[in-house]
């Protein structure tokens, strides 16, 4: 009874002093910043998007019919792409021209921008939408000076097509494909023109902790899985990927030097839609760019209507006209004071979340650590079932041979391990899981409050489950490994008792049994820490 009651204070003490650790550690992990809400909105002087210039009369979309060449453009070694060309049918000698950037994903030039780049067409200026090139474009590495260069080949291709000004041929990008058309304006500072849509402007980091925070918020996600985001987004990558995480968009975004018009859809909640929009246009008119024209339309990332899961999706209305005669009006010479229209205009946007301008880390600073922190925690479970099933036998085969074998676990020490490996395995998995539906849910803008919180409580129920557990385990350990005198103050009575005792308590141990029972306490450790990584402590 004496045992039972020393080991119920010490699992307390115990306990406590492992909250108050597990706390400081969990602290520690916690980047000093989270992702805050916007608040410096931009205001918008005319809910029409039109754009008209003084004294300009521009060519009209579908005055000319398209003409549509399949091309081959050599890019490196024996690397091609394909690429379309859709040239107005006589326009006049000396015609703007747009070449086309891809966004994220796969994009081939039979499958992306051929509404847009038709309709530009008929307006008189010559289109090329080319292939993206995947052969060095992946998940975890993507290289956008290299694509730039590539794209740089379809530009020459462009400028010198039969019936185009050179000087009046700019681009087109989307999404990702901007960070590669600011690394395209550096290199190529005598584009007549550029147009960004849905630009991240930001870092690849710095943006996914915003888009991360904005659609966990609508999907109901608890606060606490919210607060985890600044401890992932911060995490380093290096030799893990992405590489291009932390691609230096603030360097590039200073060459924005050409006439400029920036586009966003307000119901984009990936995209900084009004922050970006001021850092770009705080970038050119850094250096010395004051034609800037902004537009927001009632459009998804894609800058079309409707639900975000439909194919085929229509365009936002007006907007092929709109950026037709901006480019005609920009190859017309218009300059910054020649617009007829605002500067700003389209439907109001509401940017709910910033985009952090740091990323600094806290204690654990790389994914690497932490994923093998996770899988040497799973490792230690699954190594743990298995030496504990070798003793088992172990044990049975000795008891036969020699009908005696003091080697084995003390019951409740055994029971302990048993639950602390199997809390270990199940919450770690557990959490993982979790957020793997959250993430589903943040991909999809599934709301799912009411599941997420009832399954978070649940999560966390089995750390403090296991919390204890861990002290319970350490207690087991300490108070079993005392010696075991078999009489009232027999260490004082009788000592040769006393000796036989306590060597009787250590021949229940071998060495079998002090790696089960290591490898059992790192895997309950390693689960606690990172359990107190990703805030269940906090």
């Amino acid at each position: 009874m004496q045992r039972i009651w020393m080991t119920f204070a010490a699992t307390i003490v115990i306990a406590l002093v492992l909250t108050a650790l597990l706390c400081a550690f969990g602290m520690a992990c916690t980047p000093r910043w989270q992702v805050e809400p916007f608040t410096n909105h931009i205001a918008v002087h005319s809910p029409s998007t039109s754009i008209q210039a003084t004294g300009v009369v521009t060519p009209q979309e579908g005055r000319y019919q398209v003409k549509e060449t399949h091309i081959t453009i050599q890019l490196s070694g024996r690397v091609k792409a394909v690429a379309i060309v859709r040239e107005p049918i006589g326009a006049s000698e000396g015609h703007a021209a747009c070449l086309f950037m891809h966004g994220s994903g796969t994009g081939k030039s039979s499958e992306a921008y051929g509404d847009i780049a038709r309709a530009m067409a008929t307006a008189g200026i010559t289109t090329l939408v080319p292939d993206k090139r995947l052969d060095n474009y992946s998940m975890l590495s993507r290289d956008y000076v290299s694509s730039a260069n590539d794209y740089a080949k379809s530009l020459r291709v462009l400028r010198s097509w039969p019936g185009v000004d050179a000087a009046k041929t700019g681009i087109y990008a989307e999404s990702e494909g901007t960070w590669i058309a600011t690394v395209l304006t550096h290199e190529h500072p005598d584009l007549a023109f550029a147009i960004l849509t849905s630009s991240p402007v930001v870092s690849g980091r710095q943006q996914m902790a915003m888009a991360a925070t904005s659609c966990l918020k609508a999907t109901g996600a608890p606060d606490a899985i919210i607060h985890i985001i600044p401890k992932l987004t911060s995490l380093s990558v290096d030799n893990v990927g992405p590489n291009y995480a932390d691609f230096d968009a603030a360097y590039y975004r200073r060459s924005l030097t050409m006439p400029l018009l920036i586009n966003y859809g307000t119901q984009d909640t990936a995209m900084p839609i009004e922050q970006g929009a001021r850092l770009l246009t705080r970038a050119a008119n850094a250096a010395g760019n004051h034609n800037v024209t902004l537009r927001y339309y009632n459009a998804n990332h894609q800058m079309r209507t409707g639900s975000l899961s439909a194919p085929n999706l229509p365009l936002a209305p007006h907007y092929t006209h709109d950026l037709e005669d901006w480019v005609n009006a920009v190859a017309a010479g218009t300059g910054v004071g020649g617009w007829k229209t605002p500067m700003i205009a389209g439907s109001r946007p509401h940017q709910e979340f910033a985009a952090p301008p740091s990323t600094d880390a806290g204690l654990l600073s790389s994914l690497g650590v932490l994923t093998s922190a996770i899988l040497l925690c799973l490792a230690c479970c699954i190594a743990t079932v298995f030496g504990g099933i070798i003793l088992t036998l172990a044990h049975m085969i000795r008891t036969r041979r020699h009908k005696t074998n003091n080697h084995r676990f003390p019951v409740p020490l055994r029971i302990a391990l048993i639950l602390n490996v199997a809390l270990a395995a199940v919450t770690t998995c557990a959490l993982l899981a979790y957020l793997v539906m959250v993430i589903q849910d943040a991909i999809t803008l599934t709301s799912n409050s009411a599941v997420l919180a009832r399954n978070w409580h649940g999560v966390v129920a089995l750390t403090w489950l296991e919390r204890v557990a861990f002290a319970w385990l350490i207690a087991q350990y300490a108070v079993m490994r005392m010696p075991k005198p078999p009489y009232a103050h027999a260490e004082h009575a009788r000592p040769d008792l006393h000796a036989a005792a306590s060597q009787a308590g250590k021949e229940t141990w071998g060495g079998g049994h002090t790696a089960v029972a290591t490898l059992g306490m790192l895997a309950s450790a390693l689960s606690l820490l990172l359990l107190a990584f990703w805030g269940l402590f906090s």
